[in-house]
């Protein structure tokens, strides 16, 4: 509780105070007697202040909970008809987690709206027939609402949850959910990137647009079929089927799988361990044939010896 001189001190003065009337909570426990021991106990316009705690009305209080969130709940109803007094407001509360919580003075003077929708407001019943109720004027009001998102719709491609936008889909991103993104590959710039992902150019298919189009396809992400006699291969841009076979072929071959750097370091390098294998094989053969003709023994017979005397 506030004095008089609390309130007015320039010290350490207040920007914005909302007041209230009874303690509902205090550090997790039940302060409503505390806090009518601390209250004026004079009677009111609408009663004593113990029929102002213990009657059944319309309720609004506002609390925090272990974790500082702010927590603010409104409970519709009608005095004497309607509503929860304020030993149930304080139990709801301490049941929902709250620490501390205070009573906002009454419940019929709040305006609650839901996800939009106009739920309750102060009313009362109608001077020129009691069987209505009319908006009754009320002198102060308090606004709570969640983070507003710039844009307020995050650009029609999400939803704002508490101050964020949320963007739709896999591939609309950013702050204002105003970007597409469709992945570091770009769709390998033969494509452009929609809300569906990416479009590919016409000659290209697959998610990031990094395909050709096979053999009887073309046309944009390859979605049409070649209408060419025989079932020949048609250009795979335009569909065109003013193309040989034999073009087409060598079209196809030449847009085949290349190998990669690695792949052609890994290809020379075993190539060049052939070559060198190779070499050292066939120095070693002809060193072989040197030793061997070296080492033969050779012979010497004349003629004569062998045939006799002629």
């Amino acid at each position: 509780y506030l004095s008089e001189e609390d309130v007015l001190d320039q010290s350490n003065p207040f920007v914005q105070l909302v007041s209230g009337v009874v303690w509902l909570l205090r550090n997790g426990e039940v302060y409503i007697n505390q806090s009518r021991a601390a209250e004026c106990g004079d009677t009111q316009t609408t009663g004593t202040f113990d029929r102002f705690i213990n009657v059944i009305s319309a309720r609004t209080a506002v609390g925090h909970d272990s974790q500082g969130r702010l927590v603010l709940v409104h409970v519709d109803g009608q005095t004497e008809s309607r509503g929860v007094n304020l030993w149930e407001m304080a139990e709801f509360l301490k049941q929902q987690g709250v620490i501390n919580a205070i009573n906002l003075d009454g419940g019929g003077s709040a305006t609650l709206v839901l996800n939009g929708t106009l739920a309750s407001y102060p009313s009362e019943h109608c001077s020129f027939d009691s069987m209505w109720r009319c908006p009754r004027s009320i002198s102060t009001v308090v606004c709570v609402h969640e983070p507003r998102c710039d844009p307020p719709d995050c650009s029609g491609h999400g939803l704002c949850v508490a101050g964020h936008c949320h963007c739709d889909g896999h591939f609309w991103a950013g702050p204002a959910c105003d970007t597409l993104d469709c992945g570091p590959a770009n769709c390998s710039l033969h494509g452009v990137c929609s809300a569906s992902g990416c479009l590919c150019d016409a000659g290209w298919t697959g998610s990031n647009c990094t395909e050709e189009c096979p053999l009887g396809w073309f046309g944009p992400s390859c979605q049409s079929r070649c209408a060419c006699d025989h079932l020949c291969p048609c250009d795979p841009k335009t569909g065109s089927c003013n193309i040989t076979h034999h073009g087409a072929l060598q079209d196809h071959l030449h847009r085949g799988t290349r190998l990669q750097g690695g792949s052609w370091l890994s290809l020379s390098s075993a190539l060049a361990l052939l070559l060198v294998l190779s070499a050292l094989g066939n120095v070693g053969l002809v060193l072989r044939a040197q030793r061997r003709h070296r080492d033969w023994d050779y012979r010497y017979h004349p003629l004569r010896d062998i045939n006799g005397d002629t």
